[in-house]
């Protein structure tokens, strides 16, 4: 990211952690009584969306689109509720609430740098739609790359220096999943409670792809539409997982190219 992106990044964290710590001054006492786990999802009973290229979705009038999906995900979250070291300046569960606090419009923001929209937030991480450019499909998935990479570098570092510049925490950690597939967008509810979703492989896949640890993992339709060049840096690596088949992706030192 450049200077002028940092500085919006920072500003997103700023505010999502002035807000978090208003919040909780108001209504953190009646958290501490009792942790428990909950998911609370907002639904729209508009039609109104946040779907790139669909801003509004009719519940007669499903559409099919190929998009990009990407999930960030932080990892470790039921550890963090439960261990906190002594010179930390907060509880367990606010800690959780601080972290994602700044983390989530981060990655709003740095996500919007390339075109990329989050349509939901999932508790300690968001799923980001990016449209794919039907005449130049590799210029899109490099542009959902470079959304990924720059949030689990220069983003979470952002994040990481704000809670431990105030709260004295230790750095968290990231995973991004990318995956692309053609998608159905639609509303999914009942009346009055409607929500736009795009429901497609390519949000399961990139769902389960961001689990690695401060790394991107992409799906074998993000790898086979990357732009293949002779001397390219990008390098695949085949993972090991049981329920989706994907590749860890990252770019090769000059100092390895060099010492081969």
């Amino acid at each position: 990211m450049n200077n002028n992106e940092r500085t919006k990044v920072c500003a997103a964290i700023d505010q999502g952690l002035d807000r978090a710590e208003s919040n909780w001054g108001e209504v953190g006492h009646l958290l501490e009584a009792r942790l428990q786990k909950s998911t609370e999802k907002y639904a729209m009973d508009s039609s109104d969306s946040n779907i790139p290229g669909y801003p509004v979705v009719s519940t007669d009038r499903p559409q099919v689109d190929e998009f990009i999906a990407l999930v960030v995900d932080m990892r470790g979250s039921t550890q963090r509720l439960k261990t906190i070291s002594k010179s930390a300046k907060v509880n367990g569960l606010q800690r959780v609430y601080y972290e994602t606090s700044a983390l989530l419009p981060a990655v709003a923001v740095t996500c919007g740098f390339q075109d990329g929209t989050v349509t939901e937030y999932l508790g300690d991480g968001g799923l980001v739609l990016f449209g794919v450019d039907k005449e130049d499909r590799k210029e899109s998935v490099q542009l959902a790359y470079r959304a990924a990479k720059n949030c689990i570098c220069d983003m979470r570092q952002l994040v990481n220096d704000a809670i431990a510049e105030r709260y004295n925490l230790p750095e968290i950690a990231l995973g991004a999943g990318l995956a692309m597939s053609r998608a159905m967008v639609t509303l999914v509810g009942v009346p009055g409670n409607y929500q736009p979703k795009a429901i497609g492989s390519c949000v399961w896949d990139a769902t389960k792809l961001s689990g690695g640890v401060n790394a991107v993992h992409v799906s074998p339709e993000i790898k086979g539409v990357w732009p293949t060049s002779q001397g390219g840096l990008m390098r695949f690596k085949r993972l090991d997982l049981k329920h989706v088949e994907g590749f860890k992706m990252y770019a090769e030192s000059t100092t390895s190219r060099s010492a081969a």
